[in-house]
């Protein structure tokens, strides 16, 4: 028994002296391995949009003279727009492109260029390095189409970027010689916040002053239930009286309602509350506000 103890012991400590050796020949390889810029540089974009965040990874050819759209990228096939490997967009929230539902997690882009229309395509299968024989249309997720258009300024290095961000989509903006193709990503904010609110209002006592102050500023500038924004707006005043901030909001969701004369009231006190606070920033806000509605 002591004899079968020591001989696996033996063959255990040999297996790992030689895994140890095949280790350090393949660090020193490593080591001695000539390093040189990648033609195609790898990049990674994180965006925060709405109320969650979005990642594009992907790698960059240049054109280096060479034609590109109807050249080395041929119209009527399937690219996988970019170089070495799948392009992949990251979304932490459900999301919408172009009016199709997609749930979170990490898909493929890949598009069919052409000269007139681009074929948009969102890809299940995000492992394929090169997708000659690989890629299986019945992976999409979806396809849509997007209309390409001529660019005054050339550019060289193939970009993606996010573009015309707002509170609740942006664009994703594909470039590349004379030419760009881009289309629009949308968020499902209104729920999101509106799921807060609710729960926040379970507190004992409702919501913070500033929370409801927050609520009321994004239905205003979202044109939302404007009586839900005055509601709440009231409840931030009762909770932190002749608040400045506050008091401008409040007279700012009257006007849009129409509500003039109490506007200029509101006005009117919130701005008597910043001088009482000595507050240049509000007494000018609250001043250039109620010159604009006079």
């Amino acid at each position: 028994m002591k004899v079968n103890i020591i001989k696996t012991m033996k063959k255990l400590i040999t297996i790992f002296c030689f895994l140890l050796l095949l280790t350090s020949i393949s660090f020193a390889q490593r080591q001695d391995r000539l390093k040189v810029p990648t033609l195609s540089p790898f990049t990674e974009i994180k965006q925060e949009v709405a109320l969650t965040e979005v990642k594009l990874s992907y790698a960059r050819p240049s054109a280096k003279g060479r034609k590109i759209f109807g050249g080395l990228v041929p119209f009527g096939e399937v690219w996988r727009t970019g170089a070495n490997a799948s392009t992949k967009l990251t979304f932490t929230e459900d999301v919408k492109i172009v009016g199709n539902d997609l749930k979170a997690g990490t898909y493929a882009l890949y598009t069919i260029p052409n000269e007139k229309e681009w074929t948009m395509i969102i890809h299940n299968n995000i492992n394929h390095r090169s997708i000659a024989g690989r890629y299986k249309q019945e992976e999409d997720a979806f396809r849509f189409t997007a209309k390409p258009t001529k660019l005054k300024n050339f550019v060289e290095t193939f970009t993606i970027q996010f573009s015309d961000i707002s509170t609740k989509a942006c664009y994703l903006t594909l470039s590349w010689e004379n030419t760009s193709v881009k289309f629009k990503i949308e968020f499902d904010v209104d729920s999101q916040v509106d799921k807060q609110i609710a729960e926040l209002s379970k507190a004992e006592g409702g919501m913070s002053a500033f929370n409801y102050f927050r609520a009321a500023e994004y239905y205003f500038h979202n044109d939302k239930d404007l009586n839900k924004s005055i509601e709440w707006i009231k409840a931030a005043l009762a909770k932190s009286p002749k608040n400045f901030r506050f008091g401008l909001l409040h007279a700012k969701i009257l006007a849009k309602q129409g509500k003039k004369s109490e506007a200029l009231k509101v006005i009117a006190e919130a701005n008597a509350w910043a001088k009482e606070r000595n507050n240049a920033n509000y007494i000018q806000q609250t001043q250039v506000f109620w010159d604009s509605i006079k």
